[in-house]
């Protein structure tokens, strides 16, 4: 798979309704050394992408906001490409690992998100 080398040449992706990991095209996004598995969708999607991922039947994931952090209209003078406006970092509280029976990766647990 080709490596993207810049968040712009990735698409934004917009599925229908709630989705979870299996409905996105990921792409590698980095360097030669080192690539992360990236798809981006619409902030605004984020919550139909979490429910998605946790009403998976076969590994069901939980999601918890470990910070976040919302300015306040009028509190950024000058904007930076940069910069956020609003941040939330998710976790999944069973990660990406699976260390029961026969370990491997759990295919809804491949992916952390960061928003």
């Amino acid at each position: 798979m080709e490596i993207v080398k810049s968040i712009l040449d990735i698409p934004v992706q917009d599925p229908q309704a709630e989705f979870s990991s299996a409905d996105l095209t990921w792409k590698k996004f980095g360097t030669v050394e080192h690539q992360d598995d990236v798809a981006l969708i619409p902030y605004t999607r984020v919550n139909d992408f979490i429910i998605g991922e946790c009403c998976n039947v076969e590994c069901p994931s939980r999601f918890h906001i470990e910070r976040g952090r919302k300015r306040s209209k009028g509190s950024v003078k000058e904007y930076k490409n940069d910069d956020y406006l609003e941040y939330k970092l998710y976790w999944c509280s069973f990660g990406p690992e699976n260390y029961g029976e026969g370990g491997g990766i759990l295919p809804s647990r491949k992916y952390r998100l960061n928003t």
